[in-house]
């Protein structure tokens, strides 16, 4: 099983990806073959909405969105993590997203694939108050992207450096998206 994790916050240890990375280390315990992705260390630049993705084979712009269009269509399984800043996924997530758009007009991921948007944020009740996150990022990667299975998971109390180990939401996610990963029938 091939597994991608794409990393939308500006700090690879942070919160968000910290769970990441410890989501990414059960999953090599069981075999995946797991591939980073950090945003933030990557050239990702604006979509500006050319024509080009839908009347060419490839995307105009020359950075490192080819390298994650390959990734993601060699995957079994993405995922992709953000804390959530000001109500909504980072910025640099959101420049990654828009630039999803060439998947979506290319139709490139294949059945069988599932997808996972994991988001972090400092509130107690975030998990309530950002519940409109599951939507949006359930039809990007169902509808849109043609994901066949699809979780959303908001991880709230996740303020500056939290321990992973010892917050129970934090423990709770990482379980239910271990599951989903690699469900048991």
């Amino acid at each position: 099983m091939k597994i991608v994790f794409v990393n939308g916050s500006p700090r690879s240890m942070g919160n968000t990806g910290t769970m990441l990375k410890a989501l990414a280390q059960k999953a090599k315990a069981r075999g995946a073959d797991v591939t980073y992705f950090e945003i933030a260390e990557k050239d990702v630049q604006d979509c500006d909405g050319c024509y080009r993705c839908d009347s060419e084979d490839k995307c105009s712009k020359d950075d490192d969105m080819s390298e994650a269009y390959a990734l993601m269509q060699e995957a079994d399984v993405f995922i992709l993590g953000s804390p959530i800043y000001m109500g909504v996924e980072t910025g640099m997530t959101k420049c990654f997203v828009d630039r999803l758009y060439y998947l979506m007009t290319k139709k490139r991921i294949q059945p069988g694939k599932r997808a996972v948007a994991l988001f972090t944020c400092g509130l107690m009740d975030g998990h309530m108050i950002y519940g409109y996150m599951h939507g949006r990022f359930s039809k990007l990667l169902k509808k849109d992207l043609g994901f066949d299975e699809v979780k959303t998971v908001i991880v709230p109390g996740m303020k500056n450096n939290v321990n992973v180990g010892d917050s129970f939401y934090a423990q709770e996610a990482l379980v239910e998206l271990e599951e989903f990963i690699f469900p048991t029938d």
